[in-house]
């Protein structure tokens, strides 16, 4: 009687060096994304320091590495409603963003109000609410959702049944058309 096999399928020495690779890619996404965070945390501080402004909390890398956002003023709200500022960086504009959150929210989210370029902007954004971008809009969706909406079972005249018609052909062709246009860019 013989005994288990113990045969472990081989990895071809191809395979084990992409893995090696793919391994060595990982950790060096992980490490630039680790490296930006604490230039940004960085570029903030010494902005800070260049206005003579001395944070509650300095902005700084957390564990996994996301930035920390300077911490400016506390929420404030007697004798007057102010918001908490905290200090980030704009990618887009290079350089350091005040933000703001609701203070009547639940579970406050912070959002942008302005650059920071001095210490008025400061106690500007102690009055401000965030704004934050309105969410991309689903045409496809609204397009279907209209489409649904003008029920031709329930129109009386035949002349705006045909129209109704000819919105949901037109509707649905555009669609596809999307679609296919959005299914070639992909594959190319």
């Amino acid at each position: 009687m013989t005994g288990p096999t113990t045969d472990q399928p081989v990895v071809p020495g191809w395979l084990a060096a992409a893995e090696a690779a793919h391994q060595e890619q990982q950790i060096d996404i992980v490490a630039q994304g680790l490296l930006r965070a604490q230039r940004h945390a960085d570029l903030i501080n010494t902005r800070l320091v260049g206005l003579g402004i001395e944070p509650i909390a300095a902005a700084g890398v957390d564990s996994r590495g996301t930035l920390i956002l300077a911490r400016l003023t506390q929420l404030e709200v007697e004798p007057y409603a102010y918001y908490e500022v905290r200090a980030a960086w704009s990618e887009d504009d290079k350089e350091v963003e005040l933000h703001t959150a609701d203070w009547e929210d639940d579970r406050p989210r912070f959002g942008r109000v302005g650059l920071l370029t001095s210490l008025a902007d400061v106690a500007a954004a102690r009055r401000q609410t965030p704004k934050f971008p309105a969410p991309p809009r689903d045409y496809r969706r609204e397009a279907i959702r209209a489409m649904d909406g003008l029920n031709v079972d329930h129109v009386n005249d035949a002349g705006v049944e045909a129209v109704a018609t000819a919105i949901h052909g037109n509707t649905a062709a555009l669609l596809h058309l999307a679609d296919t246009i959005a299914r070639t860019n992909t594959a190319i």
